[in-house]
């Protein structure tokens, strides 16, 4: 059946090779629809749960996407003139930033005090370069006394501060035609990169001025121009570091320019195509789908290496150009076609991810590895019979791997159990694993964002974040006794949760009030006693408050509804989670009617994790079934098929052993592994069943298919597999982890594939077909077909 339809390819391989390439040129035009979203909602469905509690928490409250910068002076004390007046500078600067809606500091701070009945409220720190050393010592005592205060504007200890901005960045309606959502779509990327340079504009004029300061900043439009800056660096180094190394490994392999030459082909246009069709359509370069360019790459060379290496071997033996593509073609047709199918299939079942940017990537990597089959089985043939016309050797000889084969025939049952007993023992390490989908992570050390999060975990370490709203049911209700007395209930049990730095609560204000009217008595710092009272509190005390610093960040326009801010040290993401349930377990124990899910972009990434290692838990049993149906169908040999999938059942779940004994952490990456990986080795063993079958065509029997095997494709799968692990390796170069981390571990995957199907396949045929009939000689079969096999 092979030889039919490989005679119809190269019977219109010309005609063949113009469509393609005409298919290569239509699909590349779609490149132009390419976009770079950097923005961290379009890691999100737009009916995401958390996405959508934070959006409204968005609308009800000042928006909390904000600019935040950290300040450390040489002295260790922030309660100087000189260090308080930078600290001014830059919230006065900070009124001024794009975007900004409201500035909070140290400096700004709206202190209030009472004489008789009537309520003072001016800035902690009016001008600084006046104070002296009883008024500086009576600020030190205000702030690192003020709850509002502590552990959220400054640090316990008194040695770092913050200034914080709070910003409306542009916003994508959904309501709007698609050029309108085009138009504000580039406005709010074009935003991330306004607000990041004004930050840095802003720590290099104050550091230059205030040398003795160290300065950092974080914040979410940071953090989206830092996902940009990652894609952006990915693809202009790792894909022409690629491009090299490929060049490099081919040139050394084949040792001719025309083998390299129609490779390269194969591997631009499938990269092009790939692209092209994510652009036709409507996907996004983002950090995540960056890297489809070197997957679809990296993929696309194996193929092209197995067909060229049968080519070659077969001009060696003195066949024509045609005669040779021909056999190669027959060899291959079904390996190929199977393999790319088992591949895209791995890839396809990243739509079972959460991520839309996952399943983009799944989606464009599996349409570029079908397009690369196509290329490689129309034009290749075509160009490889016109370049390549004169045989060489490969620089890895066949006969190279035939101590690998006399190896596993001669110890057949020590190398299977081994191998068993090998695999049992990493898989065993995989609970060394920690699920953590900290978006700080997503990082490496180096990239500013990740720097400044660790200097804020070791000096003013509330940089995680969770917020509550709490809605008491009818307009002005949150001055409710009942309802304020639940409210600092809820507070004080948070509070006491561990990784909680900070709380900030609209209870925490009126008790200061109250406070306040009472002479600054600390017994009266608590809630008053009625509603009238407290509503008094609040107007006072707004009608004192300065533009942009009123109460919104806290209590809503209706007043039904206050929000309650919990700011956290860096805790692991499955720890956050655990805290917001138990923290609707004591709304349920204590409080139902103000029963909320906590919401932040912190728990937006945690969540997310924490539903994709189910849905890809799923997505890898499905990968599995599609992967063994596919195989089953093509080979028509439940044995074989079966077989060819016991081998790969084992590497992923090895390599992420091996992950948790070196890395210990798991984030969303990660949990996509075993899907992209199954194709990938699974591959391997298609092309060393396949072969081995063959072998037992031609009545060599078990152990003389094992070598012809070894002896037809060893040195093909050695390449692909250096090739692979070199193109998903190169990706823990990458600055940004959620790549570098898929990389790895693929990388990891694929070596330990290969280890097996050299070791346990091999062995595990000998044992299950060990009563195959010989009729044929091996050494015969081989020197017939292969150029430098050596007698066995």
């Amino acid at each position: 059946m092979e030889a039919r339809y490989v005679d119809l390819l190269l019977k219109y391989r010309y005609l063949l090779s113009v469509l393609t390439v005409a298919l290569v040129v239509a699909l590349s035009m779609g490149a132009r629809n390419l976009y770079f979203d950097s923005d961290y909602k379009s890691f999100f469905d737009d009916d995401d749960p958390q996405l959508m509690a934070y959006e409204a928490l968005q609308r009800e409250y000042t928006k909390s996407d904000s600019l935040t910068f950290f300040i450390k002076p040489e002295s260790g004390d922030v309660f100087t003139p000189h260090v308080l007046e930078a600290v001014k500078v830059i919230t006065e600067e900070g009124w001024q930033a794009p975007f900004s809606i409201r500035v909070d500091s140290l400096t700004n701070y709206q202190h209030s005090w009472a004489q008789g009945d009537d309520l003072t409220v001016e800035e902690l720190v009016p001008e600084p370069s006046a104070l002296d050393a009883a008024k500086l010592q009576r600020i030190r005592a205000i702030a690192l006394s003020e709850t509002e205060l502590v552990n959220r504007i400054v640090a316990a200890d008194g040695r770092t501060t913050i200034v914080n901005i709070s910003m409306e960045l542009p916003d994508i309606d959904p309501a709007a035609t698609p050029a309108e959502q085009a138009r504000q779509r580039q406005a709010r990327e074009a935003s991330f990169k306004e607000v990041s340079d004004y930050g840095n504009r802003v720590i290099d004029e104050i550091t230059d001025r205030y040398p003795d300061l160290e300065m950092h900043m974080m914040g979410v439009p940071v953090v989206n121009y830092s996902f940009n800056e990652s894609a952006a660096r990915d693809s202009s180094t790792l894909i022409p570091l690629m491009y090299g190394i490929i060049l490099l490994a081919l040139a050394l392999f084949f040792r001719s320019i025309g083998s390299v030459v129609a490779c390269f082909v194969v591997i631009g246009f499938s990269t092009a195509g790939g692209m092209g069709m994510a652009g036709w359509l409507g996907y996004s370069l983002n950090s995540v789908t960056v890297i489809a360019p070197i997957i679809i790459l990296t993929i696309s060379v194996c193929d092209a290496v197995h067909i060229i290496t049968m080519y070659q071997r077969h001009l060696a033996l003195g066949e024509s150009p045609m005669e040779a593509i021909r056999e190669s073609l027959i060899v291959n047709l079904q390996p190929v076609v199977l393999t790319s199918v088992t591949t895209a299939v791995g890839f396809i079942t990243l739509n079972f991810s959460e991520s839309p940017f996952f399943r983009a990537l799944g989606n464009i990597s599996a349409f570029g590895v079908m397009f690369a089959m196509l290329i490689s089985l129309t034009l290749l043939p075509t160009l490889v019979a016109l370049v390549v016309r004169r045989a060489r050797g490969p620089a890895v000889r066949e006969n190279t791997v035939q101590g690998i084969a006399d190896f596993v025939v001669a110890r057949k049952t020590p190398v299977f159990w081994l191998s068993l007993v090998v695999a049992a023992g990493m898989i065993a390490l995989v609970p060394l694993n920690q699920t953590n989908n900290d978006v700080i992570n997503y990082f490496k050390k180096g990239v500013a964002y990740r720097d400044a999060a660790i200097f804020a975990q070791e000096n003013l370490p509330a940089i995680k974040d969770m917020h509550f709203s709490l809605d008491c049911g009818s307009e002005n209700c949150v001055n409710d006794p009942a309802f304020q007395t639940k409210l600092d209930d809820f507070v004080s049990w948070i509070s006491d949760q561990p990784g909680v730095e900070y709380v900030g609560t609209y209870s925490n204000v009126i008790k200061r009030l109250n406070r306040n009217m009472h002479g600054d008595d600390p017994q009266w710092y608590r809630l008053p006693e009625s509603r009238a009272l407290a509503a008094q509190y609040q107007l006072l005390y707004e009608m004192s408050l300065p533009y942009g610093l009123d109460l919104n960040n806290l209590v809503n326009f209706d007043r039904n509804a206050t929000r309650v801010s919990v700011w956290l040290t860096k805790v692991p993401t499955a720890q956050l989670v655990d805290i917001e349930e138990r923290a609707l377990a004591w709304f349920d124990a204590n409080a139902p009617e103000l029963k909320t899910r906590g919401a932040s972009v912190d728990m937006m990434f945690a969540t997310q994790n924490m539903r994709d290692i189910r849905a890809m838990s799923i997505g890898a049993v499905f990968a599995l079934l599609g992967v063994t149906l596919t195989i089953l169908i093509a080979t028509r040999s439940l044995r074989h098929g079966l077989l060819s999938v016991v081998p790969n059942a084992f590497p992923a779940a090895m390599a992420l052993g091996l992950w948790g004994l070196i890395i210990g952490e798991v984030n969303s990456a990660v949990t996509i592994v075993f899907s992209i990986t199954l194709g990938l080795v699974v591959d391997n063993t298609v092309h060393f069943i396949s072969k081995y079958r063959r072998g037992l065509a031609k009545g060599i029997g078990t152990e003389g298919a094992v070598r012809y095997a070894f002896s037809t494709v060893g040195s093909a799968l050695m390449i692909t597999a250096a090739v692979l692990t070199v193109g998903f390796g190169l990706l823990t170069l990458s600055t940004f982890n959620l790549n570098a981390y898929m990389g790895g571990l693929t990388a990891m995957t694929i070596v330990i594939a290969l280890i097996f199907d050299f070791l346990m396949l091999p062995a595990l045929l000998l044992l299950i077909d060990k009563h195959e009939p010989v009729t044929a000689n091996t050494d015969e079969v081989l020197s017939a077909e292969v150029p430098d096999a050596m007698p066995t």
